[in-house]
């Protein structure tokens, strides 16, 4: 544990000695949307709220690390909390990518531990000047594209 300890210190301290170099390659936005199944519903009404970071590798690839809260109206009692991390290209003015997600449920009202298997992030998305609207979808690898959830973002990058 201590050697964990250590190693997540030295990697953080790493990481913010580079921060003033890599302010230049990346990008935060703050999403937010709505998420539904292949029949497009909305029933439940599901909405996510979250934040996107975009490490640029080059002029035409990122890294996006994200992590989104998906609620069901405004019960807060159980909700989805959503990490992923996609690569992405980023074209002029449009990005498309995927990458991998998790889903956990998490909340007062949940009385176990629920998750999802590690799924499958597709994005499709475009960017006018600080606002950003994404399109994406996720599916089990299991069962690819037979349940998938789809949704849309829209965000304000700084």
């Amino acid at each position: 544990m201590k050697k964990l300890t250590i190693l997540a210190l030295v990697g953080a301290a790493i990481f913010l000695a580079a921060v003033p170099r890599l302010s230049a390659q990346i990008e935060t936005s703050i999403n937010f949307g709505v998420v539904t199944d292949k029949s497009f519903s909305f029933n439940p009404f599901l909405w996510t709220g979250g934040l996107t970071v975009d490490i640029f590798l080059g002029p035409n690839l990122s890294l996006s690390p994200e992590g989104f809260i998906i609620v069901h109206n405004f019960d807060f009692g159980g909700f989805f909390v959503a990490p992923a991390v996609l690569l992405n290209f980023q074209g002029q003015g449009f990005f498309i990518g995927a990458g991998l997600t998790k889903w956990w449920m998490v909340g007062s009202d949940v009385g176990g531990s629920y998750s999802s298997d590690v799924a499958l992030k597709m994005n499709l998305g475009f960017k006018f000047s600080n606002l950003k609207l994404t399109m994406f979808a996720v599916t089990a690898f299991t069962e690819f594209f037979k349940e998938p959830a789809l949704g849309a973002t829209f965000g304000f990058v700084w």
